[in-house]
């Protein structure tokens, strides 16, 4: 065998070694690949029942709040004398109380409308709550009212 064979067998045999070696880091970097999409997709799932998880909670939250105002709003109400007679610090507290309240309605209404909680499951549990909450106080929901977002919310409930 000549020089020039020789060294061609070599070089050859080199190539061959760093291919191999090339398929070996490209297995490897294939299979990590794969590794890190699995940990990402279970990751995602993860983060989306954190997700799921915190908009139930939210609704809690707005449950509550909305239940301290009324309670607080009902406290209020029943400082009232039965003369008739009010004074216009009872007044102001009263009126304060029922504009928090039905804010807190506004923003759980506003929620639902931007799509935070699934319309249909909060039709069933909050429709008849919204009615009532409208036939309740009359005088908050006349026409130029802040609070359109339960008024919309209302009316697209109605069948």
């Amino acid at each position: 065998m000549t020089e020039f064979e020789r060294r061609s067998v070599e070089i050859a045999a080199d190539s061959l070694a760093v291919s191999q070696w090339s398929a070996i880091i490209a297995a490897s970097a294939l299979l990590a690949s794969i590794v890190a999409g699995i940990l990402a997709f279970i990751t995602v799932r993860t983060i989306i029942g954190q997700l799921e998880s915190a908009k139930w909670n939210a609704l809690l939250s707005f449950e509550q709040d909305m239940s301290l105002r009324r309670e607080r709003f009902q406290e209020i109400a029943r400082e009232l004398p039965e003369s008739g007679t009010v004074s216009p610090t009872i007044k102001a507290r009263l009126k304060e109380a029922q504009e928090n309240y039905l804010n807190a309605v506004e923003r759980l209404s506003s929620s639902i409308l931007n799509g935070q909680f699934p319309e249909l499951e909060m039709k069933q549990s909050y429709r008849e709550f919204i009615a009532l909450t409208i036939r309740d106080f009359p005088d908050a929901f006349k026409a130029g009212t802040a609070l359109r977002k339960t008024l919309k919310l209302h009316e697209r409930w109605q069948d």
